[in-house]
């Protein structure tokens, strides 16, 4: 399907541009400014139903289950870093309408954040975990630190198909609006730690006593790394422009404007599933992390100037 609507909209963009060509003048255009990138990473969590055993010991089993939702969805919101942004068109322009073709590109830094609170970790981690009476009689929860998901870099390569309207205000200086329609060819890295409970032997004094809380000092939640991959993918898009021209010679025109684009969905399949990763000797629980689903959202601003020149 979405091959199809890639060759459908190749195929209108050209049959435009053609006949705009046999009634109009045609010009090309550089232009360069900065870019940012909103994307939004949609995850599924581990709820509380799937059940754990062999903790601590094959001897002294014991199985963890509870609640009635296995999966909670779970949206992160990246704001990557901002971005030079270059572009290039040809078109023609008649009356008061211009139509081209632009191509454009921009690569974002990366952003790092905390993943949302697991609801496993946060049941094995609370402070009511193991409370002295409990079936194991942990004086208090194991320490934790949220693991992490990171979007490293996006590199955006841009295709759209442009139409706008100039305000003719009879001086040099002409507001213009815009719309757009093309597809974005994105390409990004995604990192993706997972945390696991971890046996620290150290040593313990054994004239503090019983009754000390030494537990808590050689268990813990501990995060890895279990997913490091790279995804790229074709997505449609549109854009909505607003600017200025400022006519310098009866051929030169030089131009800024501010656009707004947003794309569709991008599936992350081809990152993987998210599935656990080797679990060490000294690991007890398998690593709970999230899974990633889809890239959404993703779009943002940039703010471009640049020169036309009309043949």
């Amino acid at each position: 399907m979405k091959k199809f609507r890639l060759t459908a909209l190749a195929v209108v963009s050209s049959t435009i541009l053609v006949s705009g060509a046999n009634a109009a003048e045609t010009y090309v255009s550089l232009g360069l400014g900065i870019a940012e990138e909103q994307v939004e990473m949609n995850s599924l969590m581990p709820g509380f139903s799937t059940c754990y055993s062999s903790f601590v010991s094959s001897a002294a089993s014991v199985d963890f289950c509870g609640g009635s939702s296995a999966y909670e969805r779970s949206g992160a919101e990246f704001d990557l870093e901002n971005s030079l942004a270059g572009s290039a068109s040809v078109g023609f322009e008649w009356e008061n309408w211009r139509l081209e073709l632009e191509y454009s590109g921009r690569e974002h830094g990366g952003r790092s954040l905390p993943q949302p609170v697991l609801p496993l970790v946060e049941q094995f981690s609370g402070a009511g975990f193991g409370a002295p009476g409990g079936i194991i009689g942990f004086p208090i929860g194991f320490p934790r630190e949220n693991p992490k998901h990171e979007i490293s870099r996006l590199n955006s390569q841009q295709l759209f198909v442009n139409a706008f309207y100039s305000f003719r205000t009879g001086v040099a200086w002409r507001p213009f609006v815009g719309l757009g329609v093309g597809m974005a060819r994105i390409q990004y890295r995604y990192r993706l730690e997972g945390s696991e409970l971890r046996f620290r032997p150290l040593p313990i004094d054994p004239g503090e006593g019983p009754g000390v809380p030494f537990f808590p000092e050689i268990f813990s939640f501990a995060n890895r790394t279990v997913l490091d991959a790279e995804s790229s993918d074709n997505v449609l898009g549109y854009q909505f422009m607003a600017g200025i021209d400022r006519e310098l010679t009866d051929r030169v025109t030089a131009f800024a404007s501010l656009r707004w684009s947003r794309f569709e969905a991008s599936e992350v399949s081809n990152l993987g599933s998210g599935q656990l990763g080797s679990i060490p000797a000294l690991s007890l629980l398998p690593v709970i992390t999230s899974t990633p689903e889809s890239l959404d959202d993703i779009g943002g601003v940039s703010l471009v100037a640049g020169i036309r020149f009309s043949f």
